[in-house]
Protein backbone atom coordinates (compact mmCIF):
# COMPACT_ATOMS: atom_id res chain seq x y z
CA UNK A 1 0.00 0.00 0.00
CA UNK A 2 1.33 3.79 -0.68
CA UNK A 3 2.27 5.14 2.76
CA UNK A 4 3.61 8.61 1.84
CA UNK A 5 1.74 11.49 4.78
CA UNK A 6 2.46 10.44 8.46
CA UNK A 7 1.11 11.84 11.71
CA UNK A 8 1.73 11.08 14.71
CA UNK A 9 -0.80 12.19 17.60
CA UNK A 10 -0.12 12.32 21.04
CA UNK A 11 -3.92 12.61 22.35
CA UNK A 12 -5.44 13.71 25.55
CA UNK A 13 -8.13 15.78 26.65
CA UNK A 14 -6.63 18.92 29.20
CA UNK A 15 -8.16 19.47 32.76
CA UNK A 16 -7.03 21.26 35.53
CA UNK A 17 -3.42 20.74 36.82
CA UNK A 18 -2.67 18.87 33.93
CA UNK A 19 1.59 18.25 33.40
CA UNK A 20 2.55 18.24 30.56
CA UNK A 21 6.12 17.04 29.07
CA UNK A 22 7.08 16.78 25.21
CA UNK A 23 6.81 13.39 23.84
CA UNK A 24 9.98 11.68 23.97
CA UNK A 25 8.55 8.52 22.10
CA UNK A 26 7.21 10.07 19.06
CA UNK A 27 10.39 12.45 18.59
CA UNK A 28 12.82 9.54 18.73
CA UNK A 29 10.28 7.35 16.21
CA UNK A 30 10.42 10.20 13.82
CA UNK A 31 14.37 10.22 14.09
CA UNK A 32 14.74 7.14 13.35
CA UNK A 33 12.33 7.49 10.21
CA UNK A 34 14.36 10.26 9.18
CA UNK A 35 17.50 8.22 9.68
CA UNK A 36 15.93 5.04 7.95
CA UNK A 37 13.63 5.97 5.15
CA UNK A 38 15.37 10.08 4.03
CA UNK A 39 13.19 12.47 2.52
CA UNK A 40 10.41 9.14 2.11
CA UNK A 41 7.66 10.50 4.43
CA UNK A 42 5.57 13.88 5.35
CA UNK A 43 5.34 13.84 9.14
CA UNK A 44 3.29 15.53 10.83
CA UNK A 45 2.92 15.91 15.09
CA UNK A 46 0.45 16.67 16.80
CA UNK A 47 -0.32 17.31 20.52
CA UNK A 48 -3.96 17.45 21.27
CA UNK A 49 -3.84 18.68 24.58
CA UNK A 50 -0.91 21.12 24.09
CA UNK A 51 -2.60 22.63 21.42
CA UNK A 52 -5.82 22.28 23.39
CA UNK A 53 -7.87 20.57 19.92
CA UNK A 54 -11.29 19.47 20.42
CA UNK A 55 -12.59 17.04 18.20
CA UNK A 56 -14.21 18.93 15.93
CA UNK A 57 -10.35 20.53 15.50
CA UNK A 58 -8.82 17.21 15.08
CA UNK A 59 -11.05 16.67 11.99
CA UNK A 60 -10.44 19.59 10.26
CA UNK A 61 -6.22 18.88 11.25
CA UNK A 62 -7.14 15.36 9.97
CA UNK A 63 -8.79 16.30 6.68
CA UNK A 64 -6.18 18.82 5.97
CA UNK A 65 -3.12 17.07 5.99
CA UNK A 66 -4.83 13.52 4.33
CA UNK A 67 -2.33 11.21 6.43
CA UNK A 68 -2.23 7.46 5.21
CA UNK A 69 -1.21 6.29 8.97
CA UNK A 70 -1.75 7.56 11.64
CA UNK A 71 0.20 6.53 15.05
CA UNK A 72 -1.14 7.14 18.48
CA UNK A 73 1.12 7.43 21.71
CA UNK A 74 -0.58 7.41 24.97
CA UNK A 75 -0.77 6.76 28.61
CA UNK A 76 -3.52 4.67 29.84
CA UNK A 77 -5.77 8.03 31.45
CA UNK A 78 -5.19 9.22 27.81
CA UNK A 79 -6.99 6.06 26.22
CA UNK A 80 -10.08 7.11 25.81
CA UNK A 81 -9.51 10.57 24.35
CA UNK A 82 -7.45 8.28 21.89
CA UNK A 83 -10.46 5.81 20.92
CA UNK A 84 -12.48 9.48 20.59
CA UNK A 85 -9.87 10.44 18.06
CA UNK A 86 -9.54 7.34 16.30
CA UNK A 87 -13.58 7.49 15.64
CA UNK A 88 -13.04 10.80 14.03
CA UNK A 89 -10.15 9.37 11.97
CA UNK A 90 -11.82 6.36 10.39
CA UNK A 91 -14.82 8.84 9.98
CA UNK A 92 -12.80 10.95 7.90
CA UNK A 93 -10.99 8.26 5.86
CA UNK A 94 -11.84 4.44 6.82
CA UNK A 95 -8.25 3.66 4.79
CA UNK A 96 -6.28 5.34 6.80
CA UNK A 97 -4.32 2.88 8.80
CA UNK A 98 -4.39 3.48 12.82
CA UNK A 99 -1.29 2.44 14.95
CA UNK A 100 -1.36 2.66 18.89
CA UNK A 101 1.91 2.61 20.56
CA UNK A 102 3.05 3.48 24.07
CA UNK A 103 2.64 2.47 27.59
CA UNK A 104 -1.32 1.90 27.05
CA UNK A 105 -0.60 -0.47 24.07
CA UNK A 106 2.04 -2.02 25.91
CA UNK A 107 0.33 -3.42 28.64
CA UNK A 108 -3.79 -3.32 27.16
CA UNK A 109 -3.41 -3.81 23.61
CA UNK A 110 -6.00 -6.88 23.43
CA UNK A 111 -8.66 -4.31 25.52
CA UNK A 112 -7.36 -1.19 23.06
CA UNK A 113 -7.82 -3.38 20.09
CA UNK A 114 -11.72 -4.24 21.08
CA UNK A 115 -12.23 -0.86 18.92
CA UNK A 116 -12.04 -1.89 16.10
CA UNK A 117 -11.05 1.81 14.85
CA UNK A 118 -7.41 0.92 15.59
CA UNK A 119 -5.79 -1.28 13.13
CA UNK A 120 -2.25 -2.32 14.97
CA UNK A 121 -0.44 -1.67 18.20
CA UNK A 122 3.01 -1.76 18.34
CA UNK A 123 4.13 -3.27 21.97
CA UNK A 124 6.49 -1.82 23.54
CA UNK A 125 10.16 0.26 22.47
CA UNK A 126 9.21 0.83 18.88
CA UNK A 127 12.31 2.48 17.32
CA UNK A 128 12.79 -1.20 15.42
CA UNK A 129 9.64 -2.62 15.09
CA UNK A 130 7.55 0.66 13.97
CA UNK A 131 10.03 1.28 10.66
CA UNK A 132 9.52 -2.52 10.41
CA UNK A 133 5.76 -2.32 10.20
CA UNK A 134 6.21 0.52 7.49
CA UNK A 135 8.30 -1.46 5.26
CA UNK A 136 5.64 -4.25 5.50
CA UNK A 137 2.66 -2.29 5.26
CA UNK A 138 4.17 -0.52 1.71
CA UNK A 139 5.08 -3.75 0.61
CA UNK A 140 1.77 -5.61 1.65
CA UNK A 141 3.35 -8.59 2.95
CA UNK A 142 2.13 -10.57 6.17
CA UNK A 143 2.14 -8.73 9.77
CA UNK A 144 3.32 -12.27 11.17
CA UNK A 145 6.47 -11.38 9.60
CA UNK A 146 7.32 -8.75 11.94
CA UNK A 147 7.90 -9.32 15.51
CA UNK A 148 6.53 -6.98 18.44
CA UNK A 149 2.83 -6.54 16.73
CA UNK A 150 -0.57 -6.84 17.78
CA UNK A 151 -3.49 -7.11 15.77
CA UNK A 152 -6.77 -8.35 14.22
CA UNK A 153 -7.28 -11.16 12.68
CA UNK A 154 -10.53 -12.60 11.66
CA UNK A 155 -12.05 -10.89 14.85
CA UNK A 156 -9.54 -12.47 16.62
CA UNK A 157 -6.41 -10.22 18.50
CA UNK A 158 -3.25 -11.86 17.04
CA UNK A 159 0.11 -11.36 18.82
CA UNK A 160 3.50 -11.69 17.17
CA UNK A 161 6.66 -12.89 19.16
CA UNK A 162 8.04 -10.15 21.37
CA UNK A 163 10.81 -7.95 20.01
CA UNK A 164 13.80 -7.50 22.03
CA UNK A 165 14.48 -4.51 23.55
CA UNK A 166 17.32 -2.06 22.30
CA UNK A 167 20.56 -2.77 23.49
CA UNK A 168 22.57 -0.15 22.79
CA UNK A 169 20.09 2.93 23.35
CA UNK A 170 23.31 5.12 21.53
CA UNK A 171 22.01 3.36 18.32
CA UNK A 172 19.21 5.50 18.75
CA UNK A 173 19.20 8.83 16.69
CA UNK A 174 18.87 11.75 19.19
CA UNK A 175 15.12 13.21 19.06
CA UNK A 176 13.59 14.94 16.29
CA UNK A 177 13.16 18.10 18.77
CA UNK A 178 13.09 20.11 15.60
CA UNK A 179 9.19 19.94 16.20
CA UNK A 180 8.65 21.24 19.37
CA UNK A 181 7.58 25.09 20.22
CA UNK A 182 9.52 25.61 23.08
CA UNK A 183 7.99 28.72 23.76
CA UNK A 184 4.82 27.13 23.76
CA UNK A 185 5.72 24.75 26.90
CA UNK A 186 7.37 26.81 28.71
CA UNK A 187 4.13 28.12 30.13
CA UNK A 188 2.73 24.89 30.84
CA UNK A 189 2.42 23.23 34.02
CA UNK A 190 5.52 20.69 33.96
CA UNK A 191 6.27 17.19 35.43
CA UNK A 192 8.13 18.98 38.18
CA UNK A 193 4.85 21.54 38.24
CA UNK A 194 7.04 24.59 38.76
CA UNK A 195 9.97 26.01 36.85
CA UNK A 196 13.31 27.52 37.75
CA UNK A 197 14.36 28.93 33.74
CA UNK A 198 12.08 28.25 31.15
CA UNK A 199 12.18 27.26 28.31
CA UNK A 200 12.60 23.59 29.83
CA UNK A 201 13.09 20.24 27.98
CA UNK A 202 12.76 16.54 28.98
CA UNK A 203 15.91 14.65 28.76
CA UNK A 204 15.93 10.30 29.38
CA UNK A 205 19.78 9.22 30.05
CA UNK A 206 18.83 5.48 30.97
CA UNK A 207 15.70 2.68 30.46
CA UNK A 208 14.28 0.58 32.79
CA UNK A 209 14.49 -0.12 36.87
CA UNK A 210 15.32 -3.23 38.24
CA UNK A 211 12.93 -3.07 41.28
CA UNK A 212 9.90 -5.35 41.43
CA UNK A 213 7.67 -2.42 42.71
CA UNK A 214 3.54 -3.98 42.53
CA UNK A 215 2.30 -1.06 41.04
CA UNK A 216 4.62 -0.15 38.38
CA UNK A 217 3.59 -1.82 34.40
CA UNK A 218 7.49 -2.49 33.75
CA UNK A 219 6.96 -1.14 29.96
CA UNK A 220 10.80 -0.90 29.43
CA UNK A 221 11.83 -3.78 31.30
CA UNK A 222 14.20 -4.68 34.51
CA UNK A 223 17.41 -4.75 32.73
CA UNK A 224 18.60 -1.11 32.63
CA UNK A 225 20.27 0.11 29.95
CA UNK A 226 22.30 3.34 29.54
CA UNK A 227 23.12 6.12 26.99
CA UNK A 228 26.68 6.68 27.29
CA UNK A 229 27.51 9.95 28.91
CA UNK A 230 28.81 11.46 25.60
CA UNK A 231 25.94 10.64 23.88
CA UNK A 232 23.78 12.50 26.85
CA UNK A 233 25.99 15.14 26.54
CA UNK A 234 25.38 15.90 22.89
CA UNK A 235 21.46 16.14 23.39
CA UNK A 236 22.26 18.26 26.26
CA UNK A 237 24.41 20.53 23.83
CA UNK A 238 21.90 20.62 21.27
CA UNK A 239 19.22 21.72 23.16
CA UNK A 240 20.98 24.80 24.82
CA UNK A 241 22.83 25.71 22.29
CA UNK A 242 20.91 25.57 19.24
CA UNK A 243 16.84 25.30 21.01
CA UNK A 244 17.70 27.78 23.88
CA UNK A 245 16.42 25.37 26.65
CA UNK A 246 17.74 26.53 29.79
CA UNK A 247 16.31 23.71 32.08
CA UNK A 248 16.23 20.25 31.73
CA UNK A 249 13.80 17.58 33.40
CA UNK A 250 15.43 14.32 33.78
CA UNK A 251 13.02 11.50 33.76
CA UNK A 252 14.76 8.21 33.79
CA UNK A 253 13.11 5.75 36.14
CA UNK A 254 16.02 5.70 38.75
CA UNK A 255 19.01 7.73 37.39
CA UNK A 256 21.13 7.89 40.27
CA UNK A 257 21.33 3.66 39.93
CA UNK A 258 24.89 3.73 38.49
CA UNK A 259 26.25 6.58 41.00
CA UNK A 260 29.94 6.68 38.85
CA UNK A 261 27.75 7.72 35.90
CA UNK A 262 25.67 9.95 36.98
CA UNK A 263 28.59 12.10 38.85
CA UNK A 264 30.42 11.61 35.45
CA UNK A 265 27.36 13.62 33.65
CA UNK A 266 27.20 16.48 36.57
CA UNK A 267 31.20 16.57 35.94
CA UNK A 268 30.98 17.13 32.31
CA UNK A 269 28.03 19.61 32.58
CA UNK A 270 30.28 21.90 35.34
CA UNK A 271 33.58 20.92 32.46
CA UNK A 272 31.83 22.02 29.21
CA UNK A 273 30.75 25.30 31.16
CA UNK A 274 27.11 24.31 30.49
CA UNK A 275 24.68 27.32 32.64
CA UNK A 276 21.62 24.95 32.68
CA UNK A 277 19.07 24.22 35.73
CA UNK A 278 18.14 20.94 36.66
CA UNK A 279 15.27 18.79 37.94
CA UNK A 280 14.61 15.23 38.97
CA UNK A 281 10.28 14.88 38.41
CA UNK A 282 10.03 11.27 38.51
CA UNK A 283 11.94 10.82 41.77
CA UNK A 284 15.44 9.32 42.30
CA UNK A 285 15.96 5.92 44.74
CA UNK A 286 16.52 7.98 48.09
CA UNK A 287 18.64 5.46 49.83
CA UNK A 288 20.68 4.71 47.19
CA UNK A 289 21.88 8.03 46.64
CA UNK A 290 25.39 9.22 48.39
CA UNK A 291 26.55 12.81 49.22
CA UNK A 292 28.91 13.06 46.98
CA UNK A 293 26.38 13.06 43.58
CA UNK A 294 24.46 15.78 45.41
CA UNK A 295 26.97 17.69 45.80
CA UNK A 296 27.81 17.06 41.93
CA UNK A 297 24.06 17.76 41.07
CA UNK A 298 24.37 21.36 42.85
CA UNK A 299 27.21 22.14 41.06
CA UNK A 300 25.69 20.93 37.86
CA UNK A 301 22.76 23.39 38.48
CA UNK A 302 20.24 20.93 39.97
CA UNK A 303 17.75 23.19 41.84
CA UNK A 304 15.54 19.86 43.23
CA UNK A 305 15.23 16.39 43.96
CA UNK A 306 12.17 14.40 44.15
CA UNK A 307 12.61 10.87 46.01
CA UNK A 308 9.99 8.62 45.39
CA UNK A 309 8.68 7.13 48.95
CA UNK A 310 5.60 6.36 48.77
CA UNK A 311 4.90 4.65 52.00
CA UNK A 312 6.56 5.17 55.81
CA UNK A 313 4.77 2.16 56.62
CA UNK A 314 7.53 -0.89 56.61
CA UNK A 315 4.71 -3.13 55.89
CA UNK A 316 3.31 -1.40 53.19
CA UNK A 317 6.94 -1.41 51.88
CA UNK A 318 7.64 -4.65 52.08
CA UNK A 319 4.34 -5.61 50.80
CA UNK A 320 4.67 -3.41 47.69
CA UNK A 321 8.12 -4.58 47.08
CA UNK A 322 9.65 -0.90 47.11
CA UNK A 323 11.41 -1.94 50.23
CA UNK A 324 13.01 1.63 50.98
CA UNK A 325 15.40 1.96 53.35
CA UNK A 326 13.53 5.03 55.16
CA UNK A 327 16.49 6.34 57.34
CA UNK A 328 19.04 6.51 54.18
CA UNK A 329 15.68 8.05 52.14
CA UNK A 330 15.31 10.50 55.02
CA UNK A 331 19.44 11.17 55.41
CA UNK A 332 19.26 11.98 51.36
CA UNK A 333 16.16 14.46 51.79
CA UNK A 334 18.46 15.91 54.44
CA UNK A 335 21.67 16.17 52.43
CA UNK A 336 19.75 17.99 49.76
CA UNK A 337 18.28 20.92 52.02
CA UNK A 338 21.90 21.21 53.25
CA UNK A 339 23.41 21.42 49.67
CA UNK A 340 20.44 24.51 48.68
CA UNK A 341 17.93 22.72 46.85
CA UNK A 342 14.57 21.41 47.27
CA UNK A 343 13.76 18.21 48.39
CA UNK A 344 10.47 16.80 47.00
CA UNK A 345 8.76 13.49 47.58
CA UNK A 346 6.37 11.44 46.11
CA UNK A 347 3.76 10.00 48.54
CA UNK A 348 1.29 7.47 47.81
CA UNK A 349 -1.91 7.02 50.31
CA UNK A 350 -4.99 4.60 49.84
CA UNK A 351 -3.03 0.92 49.34
CA UNK A 352 -5.27 -1.95 49.53
CA UNK A 353 -5.49 -2.83 53.61
CA UNK A 354 -3.72 -0.06 54.43
CA UNK A 355 -4.82 1.74 58.01
CA UNK A 356 -5.87 5.20 59.07
CA UNK A 357 -2.50 4.34 60.98
CA UNK A 358 0.08 3.81 58.46
CA UNK A 359 -1.74 6.67 56.60
CA UNK A 360 -0.83 8.56 59.63
CA UNK A 361 3.31 6.99 59.71
CA UNK A 362 3.35 8.23 56.11
CA UNK A 363 2.16 11.67 56.81
CA UNK A 364 4.44 11.95 60.04
CA UNK A 365 7.39 11.12 58.43
CA UNK A 366 7.47 13.99 56.16
CA UNK A 367 6.56 16.47 58.62
CA UNK A 368 9.70 15.45 60.74
CA UNK A 369 12.16 15.58 57.72
CA UNK A 370 13.76 18.19 55.30
CA UNK A 371 11.21 17.75 52.55
CA UNK A 372 10.24 21.39 51.23
CA UNK A 373 7.25 19.82 48.99
CA UNK A 374 5.45 16.82 49.79
CA UNK A 375 2.84 14.92 46.94
CA UNK A 376 0.21 13.16 48.59
CA UNK A 377 -1.60 11.01 45.53
CA UNK A 378 -4.07 8.91 46.20
CA UNK A 379 -3.40 5.38 44.98
CA UNK A 380 -4.15 4.32 41.65
CA UNK A 381 -5.19 0.48 41.02
CA UNK A 382 -3.74 -0.24 37.40
CA UNK A 383 -5.30 -4.03 35.79
CA UNK A 384 -2.63 -6.26 35.43
CA UNK A 385 -0.26 -5.45 38.13
CA UNK A 386 0.59 -6.49 41.21
CA UNK A 387 -1.45 -4.00 43.16
CA UNK A 388 -4.30 -5.10 41.20
CA UNK A 389 -3.65 -8.49 42.73
CA UNK A 390 -3.50 -7.14 46.21
CA UNK A 391 -6.83 -5.19 45.49
CA UNK A 392 -8.38 -8.27 44.21
CA UNK A 393 -7.78 -10.09 47.66
CA UNK A 394 -8.22 -7.01 49.93
CA UNK A 395 -11.31 -6.56 48.67
CA UNK A 396 -12.66 -9.40 47.45
CA UNK A 397 -16.48 -8.56 47.49
CA UNK A 398 -15.65 -5.48 45.18
CA UNK A 399 -17.48 -5.82 41.64
CA UNK A 400 -14.06 -5.21 39.79
CA UNK A 401 -16.83 -5.49 36.82
CA UNK A 402 -18.07 -2.21 37.15
CA UNK A 403 -15.03 -0.26 37.66
CA UNK A 404 -13.82 2.09 35.31
CA UNK A 405 -10.44 0.85 34.98
CA UNK A 406 -8.70 4.16 32.81
CA UNK A 407 -10.63 6.89 34.04
CA UNK A 408 -7.54 7.29 36.56
CA UNK A 409 -7.18 11.19 36.77
CA UNK A 410 -5.09 11.12 40.77
CA UNK A 411 -7.43 14.11 41.64
CA UNK A 412 -10.18 14.16 39.92
CA UNK A 413 -11.81 10.20 40.05
CA UNK A 414 -13.02 8.94 43.26
CA UNK A 415 -10.56 7.15 44.59
CA UNK A 416 -10.59 3.15 44.48
CA UNK A 417 -9.79 3.15 48.20
CA UNK A 418 -13.02 5.08 49.56
CA UNK A 419 -14.62 3.24 46.82
CA UNK A 420 -14.19 -0.23 48.26
CA UNK A 421 -13.98 0.98 52.04
CA UNK A 422 -16.36 3.92 52.35
CA UNK A 423 -13.20 5.95 54.22
CA UNK A 424 -12.82 9.57 52.23
CA UNK A 425 -9.80 9.37 51.13
CA UNK A 426 -10.09 12.67 49.70
CA UNK A 427 -10.74 14.27 52.97
CA UNK A 428 -7.30 12.37 54.32
CA UNK A 429 -5.43 13.71 51.48
CA UNK A 430 -6.38 17.22 52.61
CA UNK A 431 -5.70 17.38 56.14
CA UNK A 432 -2.18 15.87 55.20
CA UNK A 433 -1.17 18.70 52.52
CA UNK A 434 -3.03 21.33 55.53
CA UNK A 435 -0.51 19.64 58.32
CA UNK A 436 2.74 19.51 55.98
CA UNK A 437 2.32 22.85 54.27
CA UNK A 438 1.15 25.29 56.96
CA UNK A 439 3.72 25.11 59.30
CA UNK A 440 5.54 28.74 59.98
CA UNK A 441 8.84 27.70 59.60
CA UNK A 442 8.78 25.49 56.31
CA UNK A 443 6.43 27.89 54.87
CA UNK A 444 9.65 30.71 55.11
CA UNK A 445 11.62 28.35 53.71
CA UNK A 446 10.18 27.58 50.83
CA UNK A 447 9.06 31.40 50.17
CA UNK A 448 13.08 31.59 50.26
CA UNK A 449 13.84 29.32 47.97
CA UNK A 450 11.21 28.20 44.95
CA UNK A 451 11.63 30.06 41.94
CA UNK A 452 9.45 33.10 41.91
CA UNK A 453 7.37 33.13 38.74
CA UNK A 454 4.29 32.51 37.77
CA UNK A 455 4.29 28.95 38.00
CA UNK A 456 5.14 29.67 41.82
CA UNK A 457 1.88 32.04 42.06
CA UNK A 458 -0.18 28.82 40.43
CA UNK A 459 1.11 26.21 43.07
CA UNK A 460 0.18 28.66 45.54
CA UNK A 461 -3.45 29.04 44.18
CA UNK A 462 -3.81 25.38 43.89
CA UNK A 463 -2.44 24.34 47.48
CA UNK A 464 -4.62 26.78 49.12
CA UNK A 465 -7.72 25.96 46.89
CA UNK A 466 -7.28 22.11 47.58
CA UNK A 467 -7.02 22.80 50.82
CA UNK A 468 -9.25 25.23 52.27
CA UNK A 469 -12.29 25.45 49.36
CA UNK A 470 -14.11 22.14 50.42
CA UNK A 471 -14.55 23.17 53.72
CA UNK A 472 -14.89 27.22 53.68
CA UNK A 473 -16.60 27.33 50.62
CA UNK A 474 -14.05 30.37 49.25
CA UNK A 475 -13.87 29.66 44.89
CA UNK A 476 -15.11 33.65 44.43
CA UNK A 477 -12.05 35.31 46.28
CA UNK A 478 -9.46 32.46 44.42
CA UNK A 479 -10.95 33.65 40.85
CA UNK A 480 -9.25 36.52 40.40
CA UNK A 481 -5.94 35.14 40.89
CA UNK A 482 -6.74 31.98 38.43
CA UNK A 483 -7.81 35.05 36.05
CA UNK A 484 -4.89 37.00 36.71
CA UNK A 485 -2.31 33.70 36.09
CA UNK A 486 -4.60 32.71 32.74
CA UNK A 487 -3.75 36.35 31.29
CA UNK A 488 -0.45 35.58 31.69
CA UNK A 489 0.08 32.40 30.02
CA UNK A 490 -0.62 30.14 33.35
CA UNK A 491 -3.06 27.78 31.55
CA UNK A 492 -6.32 26.71 33.86
CA UNK A 493 -9.09 24.60 32.62
CA UNK A 494 -11.28 23.62 35.94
Amino acid sequence: MKILRLMLIRPGARFSRMGFAQPLGLLYLVSVLRRDFPGEFEIELVEQALEDLNLDQMRARIQRFDPDLIGFSCLSVEADEMQRVAKVVKEVNPDCVTVLGGPHASVFFDYSLQDTNLDIAVLNEGEVTFPELLQALREDRPLDQVNGLAFRRNGQVVQTPPREQVPELDSIPLPAWDLIDFKRYAVQYSMNAFSHSPPWAVLFTSRACPYQCTYCHNVFGKKVRYRSVENVMAEIELLTKTYGVRELHIVDDIFNLDLERAKRICDEIVARGLKVKIAFPNGLRGDHMDRELIRKLKQAGCYTITYAVETASPRLQKLIKKNLNLDKVREAIAWTYEEGMIPQAFLMLGFPGETLEEMKMTVDYTVNSKLLRGMFFTVVIYPRTGLYELAQQEYPHFDFSRWNMFDLRYSSETPFYTKATGIDLFKIQRDAYRRFFFRPQTLAVILWRFPKNMFFLRSIYWGLRNTFISLLKLEPFFRPLRKFLSRHGIFFKV
